[in-house]
């Protein structure tokens, strides 16, 4: 009987400390920074529904015109997230050696990025990119997309990094690219809330 009561009572510690994370989310204002490559894009407004959705929390997108702009945005604390690449990230490391294993790559620029600019590297989405408007072969693709996002705003928003990274490894490149023809003619936050519903993440 005490062992059953202590598990109540440890269950509903952790789900007042889950209500208050969400709680501090609500009505708040987060901005993410994409740049205009359409995976960006339709990755940008994936997050904001998914996010709202789950936290209440208000998500502006400002889209600029590379990933170096995001990069700086983010930087100066105008945004407070960005899609970047791992391959294009791990290129701007002066010095490092050329690492060809994905998960190799993954945790050297999580250290670098953590060290020196305070960014956390979420769970890649699972495609790669950068992608052009056009249809294109698996050689023309970069390497593997993922949300980077401040220490700071993780701090601020105590549940973002676990909501974002629902959409860890969920969206290979078969996906994006269906994704992205959608878009052609379709509204793109239309697109993403349907793929999020039909994923069960919304």
């Amino acid at each position: 009987m005490k062992r059953i009561f202590f598990i109540l009572i440890i269950n509903a510690m952790f789900f007042v400390l889950a209500v208050n994370s969400l709680h501090s989310c609500v009505g708040r204002l987060l901005i993410i920074a994409v740049s205009n490559s359409p995976d960006q894009i339709i990755m940008g407004q994936m997050m904001s529904v998914l996010i709202n959705e789950r936290t209440g929390t208000t998500v502006n997108i400002t889209q600029l015109g590379d990933l170096k702009a995001c990069h700086e945005t983010v930087l100066k604390g105008k945004a407070c997230i960005y899609i970047s690449y791992i391959g294009v990230a791990q290129g701007d490391m002066e010095g490092a050696d050329v690492i060809n294993d994905p998960q190799e790559s993954y945790t050297l620029v999580s250290q670098s990025y953590l060290e020196k600019f305070d960014m956390v590297w979420l769970k890649p989405f699972g495609f790669q990119g950068p992608l052009t408007n056009k249809a294109h072969s698996k050689k023309d693709r970069g390497t593997l997309a993922a949300p980077i996002a401040t220490k700071d705003t993780l701090r601020k928003f105590p549940v973002l990094d676990r909501v974002i990274n629902k959409l860890g490894n969920r969206i290979d490149n078969n996906i994006i690219e269906e994704l992205r023809k959608k878009t052609e003619n379709q509204d793109v936050k239309k697109v993403v809330r349907e793929f999020l519903k039909a994923q069960n993440l919304i």
